[in-house]
């Protein structure tokens, strides 16, 4: 069971990209989850950090809320006057609504039974599919791309999420998640990055919280 958890709700074979440019840093963590000690690489997916409590019993909860999506600086301030990363953000709290609610029982309210389920977007930036060092791009800057060394002109954006689920009473950590992307091909560089760029991992993300969480309820602890 921990083996097929600890790729906690982000479980993915998303869209190709170079390893060493979606793998999990230190220096990417944006402080929305508390205690990044307890993270370890998932089996199924090395570059991805993951963590479940061992001690919850799945079968005690009986719905979900879902917070807000919001946008984290990595300096850990929330940022919400930019359009693009707003869209993102009211994407992928969007599909995530559709897509638990359409399996699971959602409510709106916190009650003895309920998971809270909180995520943030935590970077959004472009780098080429064989950069080893890419540019990182904050999220609070201009989605322009990074400057071109040399090699292949394949560019793609590349989305981050951090993700915890807690008790909704007491505000027990259940387990938590962190997890980096890559999403279409830019097609036009001069324009950057769109918001048809990262749908696709806004739902492959919010699709796998419905396959983990329902497989959660199943088999219980």
């Amino acid at each position: 069971m921990n083996k097929i958890i600890l790729g906690l709700i982000l479980s993915s074979t998303l869209l190709t990209g170079c390893a060493s440019v979606n793998k999990v840093t230190e220096e990417k963590h944006s402080g929305f989850l508390s205690d990044y000690s307890i993270m370890k690489p998932t089996e199924d997916d090395p570059d991805r950090l993951g963590y479940l409590d061992p001690d919850v019993n799945w079968q005690n909860y009986h719905g979900i809320m879902v917070d807000n999506v919001v946008v984290i600086t990595p300096d850990s301030e929330q940022q919400h006057n930019d359009k693009l990363l707003v869209e993102i953000a009211e994407a992928y709290e969007k599909v995530l609504k559709e897509k638990l609610s359409a399996n699971l029982n959602v409510v709106e309210n916190a009650d003895p039974g309920v998971i809270r389920f909180q995520a943030a977007i935590t970077s959004v930036f472009t780098s080429y599919d064989d950069m080893k060092g890419y540019q990182y791009i904050p999220i609070a800057a201009a989605f322009t791309g990074a400057k071109r060394a040399s090699g292949s002109e394949q560019q793609r954006v590349r989305v981050m999420t951090e993700v915890k689920l807690l008790d909704s009473v007491d505000g027990q950590l259940l387990g938590q998640t962190i997890d980096l992307k890559s999403g279409e091909s830019i097609q036009d560089k001069d324009a950057g990055v769109v918001i048809e760029n990262v749908i696709p991992v806004l739902n492959e993300w919010a699709q796998s919280a419905v396959d983990v969480l329902m497989r959660l309820k199943t088999e219980g602890k």
